[in-house]
């Protein structure tokens, strides 16, 4: 199993921005769909037989492709030993759910998902030559980078901070 986001897009082909998700799900035999849930779900990973599913709640933001980058991290980093917060286990069926918890910073298993959807959503390398192109590190500039991206404005954000490439004093809106 691979390691790293880098490993993941350069097994898949993928060398530009925005990544095609669709594309790495594919390339792992990995099915999606999408599954209506109430508010405060946003995905989830299933596995059952050795056949992988991630559903992701269709009612999120359009640009919300965080939720299937962190179901896939589920797949690469706690597949083999299956560690992951389980809601249901039923004799070789596993599912893993994503919610508001996820995003609280409060289970390492969480985290660890979400920097691993970062930086594959936002591989490091394309965000630093595509911040060349921009004089002023400003909130517009953030904005066209999450467009850039096709993410929210708050994950560019915190990707951007957490890779020590903008102050965290310059805070986006959470909107989009």
């Amino acid at each position: 199993m691979l390691g790293t986001p880098e490993e993941v897009l350069e097994d898949c082909g993928i060398t530009d921005r925005p990544v095609p998700l669709e594309r790495v799900v594919q390339h792992y035999g990995i099915t999606q769909v999408q599954l209506a849930a109430s508010g405060d779900i946003f995905g989830a990973i299933v596995r059952e037989n050795g056949n992988v599913m991630i559903a992701v709640n269709p009612d999120q933001h359009p640009n919300r492709h965080f939720t299937t980058a962190h179901e896939l991290a589920c797949f690469f980093l706690h597949y083999v030993d299956g560690i992951g917060h389980v809601e249901h286990v039923d004799t070789d069926c596993r599912v893993s759910w994503r919610n508001n918890v996820s995003s609280q910073g409060v289970d390492w298993n969480e985290i660890e998902a979400n920097r691993f959807a970062a930086a594959l959503l936002m591989p490091e390398h394309m965000l630093r030559k595509d911040l060349d192109k921009f004089q002023t590190l400003d909130r517009d500039a953030v904005q066209r980078l999450a467009s850039m991206y096709k993410v929210s404005r708050l994950a560019i954000y915190f990707r951007l901070v957490n890779l020590g490439l903008l102050p965290p004093d310059v805070a986006p809106s959470a909107e989009g």
